[in-house]
């Protein structure tokens, strides 16, 4: 997904055609659960997004050790203020919506990542940009 969701962004999300909704999966337990938390209180500062890229970029540091050291030590690679998103994850303030939102997905049928849902039409796997882009021009126009 990181592939062609800047292009996603840049062409549909940033001008407000499209909204784009991250759905998290949580199959690694606790460690998904902590990263998805994390993604929750950088979103309180406006800065979700980049957390996100940072820590899918480097997802293969949050298996060795403390998991939330791990994810705030990545978290420094944001700009944001820090005291705030560490007392947030700290607090474990999102893993129940977390929770929900696992839930929700599961039931909307989303297994795979990346899904992506344009109108309930699922395309699952990485898709080129085109592909995306062929399913959501007629519903803009």
């Amino acid at each position: 997904m990181l592939g062609t969701e800047p292009e996603l962004k840049e062409t549909y999300v940033k001008s407000g055609e499209v909204l784009l909704v991250f759905n998290p999966i949580l199959d690694h337990a606790d460690r998904s659960v902590q990263a998805h938390n994390a993604a929750e209180c950088a979103a309180d500062q406006n800065r979700f997004w980049p957390l996100h890229d940072v820590l899918f970029e480097f997802e293969s540091q949050l298996y060795g050790g403390d998991v939330r050291a791990v994810i705030k030590e990545l978290a420094l690679q944001v700009d944001m203020d820090h005291d705030q998103f560490n007392q947030c994850v700290d607090a474990q303030t999102y893993v129940e919506r977390v929770k929900a939102q696992d839930q929700r997905r599961r039931a909307l049928g989303i297994r795979t990542r990346p899904t992506i849902d344009v109108n309930g039409q699922l395309f699952v796997g990485p898709q080129p940009f085109t592909v995306l882009q062929t399913a959501i021009q007629p519903i803009l126009e």
